[in-house]
């Protein structure tokens, strides 16, 4: 029988996924589990890991179905970088996950912060310094915990984990492992040895004692190892199935959007706003790209590519929040309907002309790019404001400030009028994808397909198991027709007089400091 299946495992923050792609006939079926984080003390964010294992692997059997597993040719994977999952021998945790988002190291972050220990991160790893990267994790673990650290043989990353637990093997794969924080990216694209812990960062966070725990990359994105038999057991796929080491999911949300190389910029409008550009490896330096942009995150990519990452918690969330906390009369309208509330909410907006005086809406629910701290914001309200203009200032704002991102990222040569490849929760409405394209002020191109990253994931793959040619037919034939939206020119001066005030307002608001710590 042909082998004509690949099952994709991305597993995000809040949900691991499961899709199952039928490379002949171009159709997929993905299930879902919730994971979500625990919060057992503030600033604290965990996952039981086995339980993470339990779901993805229950989603695996359920996404297979009916299917014969036979005709499984690969199982590509991917999930989200940073956090630590410390695993022991065999790759059983020892203690919950602590994820990305995470900020219980935060105190002994201000203290390395002035002695300039983010200015050698970003020297060394390419990435801004923060409390959720292993690093920091783990200096705070070897203090309040260490005999979890003393039990385990890795800190790995979420998608490592799942390798791990799939093929019995515990392993570090190269692109997650770049964009941890850790280790030393310049030296690797310098000279051309393998990628390796730095032990200037090791010391400056006081670790070194832990340095055995940071595994030197032994996989690479697209190496295969096999499925184990109990793993087999778990899934209902057959042992011996190819599981791909895949890469970070930024990686596999580029490569399923078709982005291969520095022709688009890819904006994720989901939880978080992603905004990502891949350039070459060697202007990762900082008087090239690197210097230019100083991202949040970066990684190193296939084919010589380096990947800039922006980021921050200020896409629909922030929709997602102001719908069921704060406009009760949609919510109650959607109700009463018997509609969705999101849906409702886009089409009163499509139906609204936008005013130079609408109130200005700052996404800062959970946070800004520039302090974690940072609280969200209705400005320029009046007694005629009425709740469809408030939603009209939250998807507005949402989308200045994932243009706030994507012009750091234009500063990188050759960037600055680039065309942008959309995915997310947004791309379900062609109200919102012309906001961002006005917002913007870019060709915004967008997928009918919601699952780019288990797509890249997919197609990486494919390709390792030779089942595909490259990875740009097996993504174009999985990741559907791309539509194009560009900007309205007779709202041009509008939406720049309106981004002007949105820039006016936050800087207004990043004065204020909101956290109590």
């Amino acid at each position: 029988m042909k082998a004509d299946l690949v099952l994709a495992v991305d597993a995000g923050g809040s949900y691991v996924k499961a899709t199952l792609f039928d490379l002949g006939q171009g159709s997929s079926t993905t299930v879902a589990r919730d994971v979500r984080p625990r919060h057992p003390e503030p600033g604290w964010s965990e996952r039981d890991a086995e339980e993470l294992w339990a779901a993805a692997s229950s989603a695996l059997r359920s996404a297979l179905g009916d299917a014969d597993p036979v005709r499984v040719a690969a199982i590509g994977l991917t999930g989200h970088g940073n956090g630590a999952y410390i695993v022991d021998e065999v790759g059983r945790p020892t203690r919950p996950a602590v994820m990305a988002a995470d900020t219980r190291a935060r105190f002994e972050l201000r203290r390395w912060q002035a002695q300039g220990v983010g200015d050698l991160v970003r020297e060394r790893s390419w990435s801004a310094f923060w409390a959720g990267q292993p690093g920091p994790i783990v200096a705070w673990l070897s203090r309040h915990d260490p005999g979890s650290l003393a039990r385990a043989q890795a800190v790995v990353s979420c998608k490592d984990y799942l390798r791990g637990r799939l093929t019995g093997r515990v392993e570090s794969e190269l692109t997650d492992a770049s964009c941890n924080g850790l280790y030393d990216n310049a030296a690797y694209v310098a000279t051309g040895e393998p990628l390796r812990v730095s032990e200037d960062l090791l010391g400056a966070l006081g670790i070194e004692g832990s340095r055995r725990l940071f595994l030197p990359p032994t996989v690479s994105p697209l190496e295969s190892r096999t499925l184990s038999p109990s793993a087999a057991a778990a899934t209902g796929l057959l042992a011996g199935t190819p599981v791909v080491a895949g890469v970070v999911d930024n990686l596999a949300l580029q490569y399923g959007s078709g982005v291969t190389g520095p022709e688009a910029i890819c904006v994720g409008a989901g939880t978080w706003s992603v905004n990502q550009l891949l350039v070459d490896e060697q202007a990762m330096t900082p008087d090239g790209a690197l210097g230019a942009t100083r991202p949040l995150a970066a990684c190193v990519a296939l084919d010589h590519h380096a990947l800039l990452s922006e980021a921050s918690p200020t896409s629909a969330s922030n929709l997602d929040w102001a719908l069921h906390e704060a406009l009760g009369g949609l919510r109650r309208e959607a109700e009463a309907a018997g509609r969705n509330v999101h849906a409702l909410a886009l089409e009163r907006e499509g139906e609204r002309v936008p005013r130079l005086d609408d109130p200005v809406f700052l996404p800062y629910i959970d946070g800004s790019r520039l302090d974690s701290g940072a609280r969200g914001a209705w400005l320029g309200l009046s007694s005629a404001t009425t709740d469809v203009e408030l939603v009209g200032a939250v998807i507005e704002g949402i989308c200045f400030e994932h243009r706030r991102h994507v012009e750091r990222l234009g500063r990188a040569g050759g960037a600055e009028a680039l065309p942008v490849r959309l995915s997310g929760g947004a791309t379900r409405s062609p109200v919102w994808v012309q906001r961002f394209a006005d917002a913007l002020g870019r060709e915004v191109l967008s997928s009918p397909v919601a699952e780019l990253g288990s797509v890249g994931a997919a197609g990486l793959a494919a390709v390792t198991v030779s089942v595909a040619d490259e990875l740009a037919s097996v993504v174009h034939r999985l990741g559907g027709e791309w539509s194009v939206s560009r900007p309205d020119p007779r709202r041009r001066d509008a939406v720049e007089q309106r981004f002007g005030r949105y820039l006016t307002c936050a800087r207004l608001l990043e004065e204020l400091a909101w956290s109590s710590e």
